[in-house]
């Protein structure tokens, strides 16, 4: 990654501002549940991987907002390239980010089940194809 301090903030501003959007659905999602008065267990389930999930994107958005914070520094300093350390932790970052998509994706899956067997098939089966597309879509970003 050969990115300016500039266009590196830019990048994790953006990336931030998704990650703790979708932490928000998902927040708003599982208090909805939590209030519910479903006994099944599937709905502990879904509670489980949408904290899982939340908990992925949180850890995203804070450090990617803390990383654009940074480049400020290197931004008045003049520098021309980001330091090491920040690729490795971007690195790290879109692997939580990725992983934490997937449990959002598990969770949907899993919420028609809470209703019925035929809208858990449903839920299910959109909610696979939203991860193969996701994975398909992801292959044009991993080098």
């Amino acid at each position: 990654m050969n990115l300016s301090p500039v266009n590196y903030a830019e990048m994790c501003k953006q990336l931030a501002q998704i990650s703790a959007l979708v932490a928000g659905f998902s927040f708003a999602f599982i208090s909805v549940l939590i209030t519910s008065t479903s006994g099944k267990r599937i709905t502990n389930w879904v509670i489980g991987f949408s904290i899982a999930s939340i908990a992925g994107f949180l850890i995203c958005a804070l450090t990617w907002t803390l990383n654009a914070s940074r480049m400020s520094i290197y931004i008045q300093e003049e520098v021309k390239s980001i330091p090491a350390v920040f690729v490795s932790l971007h690195r790290i970052l879109s692997l939580i980010f990725t992983l934490s998509f997937f449990l959002f994706f598990i969770t949907l899956g899993l919420t028609g089940w809470i209703r019925s067997k035929k809208l858990g098939i449903v839920s299910s089966a959109i909610s696979l194809s939203a991860s193969l597309f996701f994975i398909y879509l992801l292959t044009s970003f991993i080098s």
